[in-house]
């Protein structure tokens, strides 16, 4: 419970934030674990592409921080760099569907974590997945 509390308190101060973050204001933890994150965000107009579906680049925002929202669970809570993020596009999200973010740590050591995430709609169908690797040694 006090690892839900803290996240969603980080997310609650990325909407306040100048920074790049900011982009993924919407962003709603419903749950969390040690190693395990589920989020839920709505596709607004400013997350779209010329097309009108989801911008790629959007998608791979939403996977880096989830992600890395999941490493933070595992105490001690760090937030590290990005190493490697792969992410493979399934189907555009559209304005107005309602995603489902999930992340979980495959491995968490003294200098790299592992994380793998998914992206669906509220159909259940796959809109994203991949996988971030994380530079996480402390000082």
């Amino acid at each position: 419970m006090a690892a839900l509390q803290s996240l969603r308190q980080i997310v609650k101060s990325v909407k306040f934030s100048p920074r790049f973050e900011r982009h993924a204001q919407h962003l709603k933890v419903i749950s969390c674990d040690k190693g395990y994150i589920k989020c839920e965000m709505p596709v607004l107009e400013e997350h779209l592409n010329m097309k009108d579906g989801m911008h790629g680049g959007f998608t791979a925002t939403l996977l880096d921080i989830v992600s890395t929202y999941a490493i933070a669970t595992i105490p001690p809570a760090r937030f590290g760099v990005s190493v490697n993020l792969n992410v493979s596009y399934i189907k555009a999200a559209q304005k107005g569907d309602n995603l489902t973010i999930t992340s979980k740590v495959m491995k968490s050591g003294k200098t790299l974590a592992f994380a793998n995430i998914e992206i669906k709609n509220q159909k259940d169908e796959l809109i994203a997945f991949g996988q971030h690797t994380k530079f996480v040694a402390n000082g």
